[in-house]
């Protein structure tokens, strides 16, 4: 997909439709995965997700900031090779600052609203992971990667 305002259409229907993400945050030299909800920014450029500040993907967070997310709508079936699509995103997590936890917290629960009690308790953060960039997987092998800060889609 080459075209970058469908590549958008497409990333924010699969964003608005999938509820969840593989999260990858790294300490050291171990990577940790974990499902979150999450939530994305009307122009993709940012990303939400709520976590418990006592949990080692937070602490990881803390240490380095650098992460990865995985959404996909792959359903295990055959036909997947065909007509799934996997979003590796690849950006910068830090706490929504005090100043912009309102609008953080109203674009995540516009999505979640299921998440309320969890996204407002006082021990959850919540954390915006500033995007860099998509690589897009359709088709099993067509790959596409979209700078979306620079708005722009590069060759993989």
């Amino acid at each position: 997909m080459k075209d970058i305002h469908q590549l958008k259409a497409r990333l924010a229907v699969l964003f608005a439709e999938q509820y969840f993400a593989v999260l990858a945050t790294r300490a050291g030299d171990s990577i940790h995965n974990t499902l979150v909800a999450f939530a994305a920014s009307d122009d993709l450029k940012t990303l939400f997700v709520c976590t418990p500040r006592a949990t080692r993907k937070f602490a990881n967070l803390k240490q380095n900031p650098s992460v990865s997310l995985l959404v996909h709508n792959s359903s295990n079936m055959a036909t997947d090779i065909r007509q799934s699509i996997a979003v590796t995103v690849s950006g910068t997590a830090e706490e929504v600052p005090a100043d912009r936890l309102a609008a953080a917290r109203s674009v995540y629960l516009a999505k979640q609203p299921h998440m309320s009690g969890f996204a407002t308790s006082p021990n959850t953060a919540i954390i915006e992971v500033t995007v860099g960039r998509y690589d897009v997987v359709a088709h099993f092998q067509d790959v596409t990667i979209l700078e979306i800060q620079k708005d722009r889609i590069v060759q993989p």
